[in-house]
């Protein structure tokens, strides 16, 4: 008898295995690889990059401008952050993050405020076009006007997410360190104090994902719109992932790969232009992660399906 027969036999009768096999995470997975070929959803992201790079300057023009005008003596807390971007980036940036400086007015604010909220949402656009694809309801199920509405909106809820982030650890310092004495705060309440407003982007990350994954496809009116409980969960699961990813990213760039033989004085640029297609990548597959929840769902607590659970993973 042939041996994979016997063992595909074994393992088809083996009660751990047909615990596996229709357990929820198995299913989950199946589905998002499914739902990654069916959807295309590398070349959704690609195409996604694409527009996120055609928008990174004019939106950084506006996003400098903005913080130049409303907290100058800041900038250094943002270049501090940009340093947690992989590899080259940093450097790759720092240019056109000086000749913004150097030349800001509000003749520039207000083409940059034009520019940025035109071509960061072309960008926004196609990753609404994504969730419409991955909720299965097709990519152009809204109106041009719709989706550029959206985009805009959510442009400016990131950009005002970001003032917020950095007001918040701004001014929290200097509440904390100006009534530290008066309040009877300790050392300890300001070293955790200074820990949390590392927390404090990330957390607005998932809020702002939350939002994005909740109102940005459209919802078929019968079924209402994905539960917070669903989006909230995806949100932090893709933070996470993302944050994740460009350190991952960061320390191979600069300690595994030698891009720069490839790429010489461009590797800057490539280092990138392929982090944006994976943040592209991720921020897609969290709208997926929900579709393939809500597919699991259905297929483990409807009863006309449950005859179908075994056969569907079973080893042939």
């Amino acid at each position: 008898m042939d041996p994979w027969v016997v063992i595909r036999h074994r393992l088809n009768e083996a009660q751990w295995f047909k615990r596996l096999r229709d357990s929820r995470a198995l299913y989950i997975g199946k589905r998002l690889y499914q739902r990654y070929m069916d959807d295309d959803v590398g070349m959704l992201a690609a195409a996604a990059t694409y527009y996120l790079i055609l928008a990174l300057v004019p939106f950084m023009i506006f996003l400098f401008n903005i913080i130049l005008f409303v907290a100058a003596s800041q900038i250094d807390t943002v270049l501090r952050y940009m340093q947690y971007l992989p590899g080259d980036v940093p450097a790759t940036l720092a240019p056109v993050v000086t000749d913004i400086i150097e030349q800001r007015s509000t003749t520039v604010l207000s083409i940059g405020l034009l520019l940025a909220l035109w071509s960061s949402s072309k960008g926004i656009d196609t990753l609404i076009r994504a969730t419409d694809i991955a909720f299965q309801t097709g990519k152009n199920v809204q109106s041009y006007i719709r989706v550029k509405t959206k985009s805009i909106l959510f442009t400016l809820l990131i950009v005002g997410t970001m003032l917020a982030s950095l007001g918040i650890t701004v001014f929290g310092n200097l509440i904390v360190k100006t009534f530290m004495g008066v309040l009877g705060l300790t050392k300890e309440f300001l070293f955790f104090w200074r820990i949390g407003t590392y927390l404090i982007p990330f957390v607005a990350m998932i809020l702002v994902l939350a939002v994005f994954y909740r109102y940005a496809p459209r919802f078929v009116e019968h079924e209402g719109r994905t539960p917070w409980s669903h989006t909230l969960t995806s949100a932090a699961i893709v933070t996470t992932i993302w944050v994740a990813m460009t350190g991952a990213y960061g320390f191979y760039v600069s300690n595994i790969a030698n891009m720069g033989a490839t790429y010489g004085s461009l590797v800057g640029l490539m280092i990138l232009f392929i982090w944006l297609n994976l943040t592209s990548l991720i921020f897609i597959m969290g709208a997926e992660f929900i579709a393939a929840f809500d597919d699991m769902h259905l297929f483990f607590t409807v009863p006309r399906r449950k005859d179908y659970q075994t056969e569907d993973f079973r080893i042939v």
